[in-house]
């Protein structure tokens, strides 16, 4: 088994949002490190690292590119972002996702980083009250199928839950993707940015790609992002010919659900594999692989 995963679950009073930044910090260096290690064309980088010492008035969270090897129609390497900051007087929650291309959008946060204000917020505060909530870290190393994802889920709040953070391995492209979530129920999303090589154009995508919610409970394979070819407004070419784009699928260990269900709800096909729900919008990952099946007896 290539994966790991590790349940960081804080059920105390005396929980804050940097601490467990910091702790989640710590598995995502080393695991960037080995990354960067075995995927040398596509370097991971933390511009911005959560900050330890973080009070209820500062953003506390991550920014990471994903410097490719692929180049821009001008001419320098392409750059993905994510960012995922967590306010303390707020709580709140707002990944944001893009590329640095010159020709993207205006020199502001607004002009580079999408979406940037359609995500989903959350409000509260993690200074004055209690922060009780599950979370998980896992990580693959597995060639061709690198991945790290965290999630969590604040039970106490029906929209606390949330994948602040999933970078993993298009299994198409072989590029990089990188994905966050809103901490909502409400909606179905998972937005992610990557690099279409085909294209020369970012690729996005808002969510999942799953079966009717009205039908019994099924788990998609492989996890199917859906392109966003319509409200990406920074494209030097608008009319893309629709053969540009290639989906976005990511490693085999994910799973799509086709209902929102909550967070850490567990489940077991007959094939014996076992799937652990993360966030709120139908992301599965997978903890037990499929039984063997024994061939046919000479």
């Amino acid at each position: 088994m290539s994966r790991t995963l590790i349940d960081i679950s804080r059920l105390g009073t005396d929980t804050t949002w940097p601490l467990v930044a910091v702790e989640v910090n710590g598995y995502l260096q080393n695991w960037i490190t080995a990354a960067n290690a075995q995927v040398s064309q596509h370097q991971l980088r933390l511009a911005t690292a959560p900050n330890p010492t973080a009070t209820a008035t500062d953003p506390c969270g991550w920014r990471l590119e994903a410097t490719l090897a692929q180049l821009t129609p001008g001419g320098a390497p392409a750059v993905l972002l994510l960012e995922v900051f967590l306010t303390g007087t707020t709580l709140q929650i707002r990944p944001g996702i893009g590329n640095s291309e010159p020709f993207v959008g205006a020199d502001s946060q607004q002009g580079w980083v999408y979406p940037a204000g359609d995500v989903g917020l959350s409000s509260g505060s993690w200074s004055t009250t209690p922060l009780p909530f599950n979370a998980q870290v896992g990580w693959s190393l597995a060639p061709g199928a690198e991945y790290f994802v965290f999630a969590y889920s604040q039970h106490r709040f029906t929209n606390r839950q949330a994948v602040p953070m999933l970078i993993a391995r298009d299994q198409v492209s072989g590029h990089w993707i990188l994905a966050a979530s809103p901490p909502s129920t409400i909606f179905d999303a998972l937005r992610a940015v990557s690099w279409n090589a085909r294209s020369g154009q970012p690729s996005g995508s808002r969510t999942l790609l799953r079966e009717n919610s009205s039908t019994p409970i099924q788990i998609r394979q492989p996890a199917e992002l859906v392109l966003a070819t319509t409200d990406w407004s920074y494209y030097e070419s608008a009319n893309e010919p629709a053969q540009f784009w290639e989906p976005l699928l990511l490693p085999t260990d994910f799973a799509a659900l086709n209902l929102s269900s909550g967070a850490m709800s567990y489940f077991k096909p007959p094939d014996g594999s076992e799937w652990l729900a993360i966030g709120g919008h139908g992301l599965l990952l997978r903890t037990k692989d499929p039984t063997p099946t024994a061939g046919p007896t000479p």
